[in-house]
């Protein structure tokens, strides 16, 4: 385990200084909106009680957004800290602290196209999807979450069939991930097993977004499909293998995962339950 940690050590190191580096040449953008997502979801029906947790901040305009991690934003910043003193201090060991899996990929929505941007190797790459119309079934069912009323909906989304709670106090189109198409903002959404959930914590509306933060997907992303993405990140895992025997002059030490320090993984979850069903043909 160490050995791999040493062997992809670099690779982080330059996506991390990567993706900060991106960020800050982007402009801000005006004033718009952003809510905050707490999400959860049993990703293995076999484990129900072990769930992959994640935040999520949902920056919008009445035209388009953006939905991507700040659990991913603040350990890409704690990690950067700490390759940054090792620098400074000429160390080869890093000490990543806490390192768990996060999404590393952002959803930008607007009236004519959906696209999903997944960085690798240092480059960004955007992956159109179908902007499919979702059947929403709205219902006269109302509570309030966060001081706004909202409305019951229901509709299929990627397969799976969710519940929705949205208000028309906030007249944007959008959601958490790719929900959207109801007359305003998507609070709380939930599929019809409860095992994936969102929920909004906070809303700030009417407010500049921080420097760094788009609704426009990078200008220099290369245009790609799904499937051209995975088998480039699958030949680039089988190049790290058959490079097994080589020697890196960097290491990552106390690193931890979830609170608990890296091993091999015994009775790893299984991804039984995607967010995503497979697009039947």
């Amino acid at each position: 385990m160490r050995y791999l940690i040493k062997l992809v050590a670099p690779a982080l190191l330059l996506c991390v200084l990567y993706s900060f580096r991106q960020k800050d040449n982007t402009r801000s953008e005006g004033r718009a909106g952003i809510a905050y997502y707490h999400f959860s979801h049993v990703r293995d029906t076999t484990q129900s009680s072990r769930k992959w947790e994640e935040d999520f901040q949902l920056a919008f305009s009445p035209q388009q957004s953006v939905y991507l991690s700040t659990t991913k934003l603040r350990q890409d910043s704690m990690h950067r800290a700490a390759f940054e003193e090792a620098e400074r201090t000429n160390s080869t060991t890093v000490n990543m602290g806490a390192w768990r899996p996060v999404t590393d990929e952002s959803v930008y929505i607007n009236e004519q196209e959906l696209l999903v941007n997944r960085s690798f190797r240092r480059a960004n790459y955007l992956i159109k999807e179908p902007l499919e119309a979702i059947a929403w079934q709205i219902s006269t069912e109302t509570k309030l979450l966060l001081g706004h009323t909202c409305q019951k909906a229901t509709g299929t989304v990627k397969g799976r069939t969710y519940t929705a709670w949205f208000t028309t106090d906030i007249p944007a189109s959008f959601g958490p991930w790719k929900l959207r198409g109801l007359p305003g903002l998507i609070l709380e959404a939930c599929d019809n097993a409860n095992r994936i959930r969102f929920t909004c914590t906070r809303i700030e509306t009417d407010t500049v977004l921080p420097e760094g933060l788009s609704l426009n997907p990078p200008a220099d992303a290369t245009h790609t499909t799904n499937i051209a993405f995975l088998r480039m990140e699958a030949a680039y895992r089988e190049g790290l293998q058959a490079n097994a025997g080589s020697s890196d002059d960097i290491t990552v030490d106390n690193a931890t995962i979830n609170g608990q320090q890296m091993k091999a993984a015994k009775n790893k979850p299984q991804l039984n339950y995607p967010l995503e069903l497979p697009t039947k043909k």
